[in-house]
């Protein structure tokens, strides 16, 4: 089921499916996608909601919003506005910086922390590339980079209808409005990690090659009590390349809580 509903005067596009502890998912950059699997097998014991962030889907990026601090204030009322209580936050790529900011700010409406490669924190040097620049490289080297394997990921963008082309092109130029510059991360946020006060999990395709294992590291660090688990034969997307392995690790996470 999708539906608007509007929060703190912004409409949001919500999709929600399922029964049981509620479960807020936050999408990557690539957008929640026509076909999502992760959905229906997550939705079998969890009550999932997930929102398209401002600017994809039916969402709309008013102009006052800019920021993933926007975003993440923006979820928390959602949440509040949800009234959901018990719930678990899980966030892949983009979504898990979102999700990230959201759990350094207040985690009081959440049980559990699930992030998927998340995109966010700053790692190496001045110079060093810790987060792969998927707008400047052709896209078969971003397929190569994001996917085990990439005809998995692989879209005939020329039998797309042109109302989905539309909202391919509004996502990507809402993703460059919050995560341009600095590019894909906050220089701030590595420093609060320490306050997530509810337990985490991080998740990691193996041939992720656009976030190394060694990113999935540096967040493990620094979230106290934090756990990581990779996931075989899959890249950045694992939700989307595994998505039942990844609905597997989810449930078994939500189970332990």
């Amino acid at each position: 089921m999708s539906r608007l509903i509007s929060v703190a005067g912004v409409k949001l596009e919500v999709e929600e499916k399922g029964q049981g502890r509620p479960l807020l998912f936050l999408h990557p950059g690539e957008g929640l996608q026509a076909n999502r699997p992760w959905i229906d097998l997550l939705a079998r014991d969890h009550r999932v909601i997930a929102p398209h962030h401002p600017g994809f889907g039916g969402s709309v990026l008013p102009d006052w919003i800019g920021t993933v601090d926007d975003l993440a204030y923006l979820y928390l009322d959602l949440a509040a506005e949800l009234d959901l209580e018990d719930a678990v936050l899980v966030g892949a790529c983009f979504g898990g910086w979102v999700a990230a900011e959201m759990a350094v700010r207040d985690t009081s409406r959440f049980a559990g922390l699930l992030l998927a490669a998340p995109l966010g924190i700053k790692v190496g040097g001045v110079l060093d590339r810790d987060i792969a620049d998927m707008h400047a490289i052709p896209r078969a080297a971003f397929m190569r980079l994001a996917w085990a394997d990439p005809s998995r990921g692989e879209i005939d963008y020329t039998r797309l209808p042109d109302t989905e082309l539309a909202g391919i092109a509004r996502g990507r130029e809402a993703l460059v409005v919050f995560g341009w510059k600095p590019y894909m991360h906050n220089p701030r946020l590595k420093r609060w990690l320490h306050r997530i006060a509810t337990p985490t999990h991080l998740l990691w395709g193996e041939q992720d090659g656009i976030v190394s294992t060694a990113y999935a590291e540096a967040w493990k660090a620094e979230i106290p009590g934090a756990s990581l688990e990779t996931i075989p034969d899959a890249g950045h997307y694992p939700h989307w390349e595994q998505p039942e392995a990844f609905a597997a690790r989810v449930r078994g996470f939500t189970e332990r809580l």
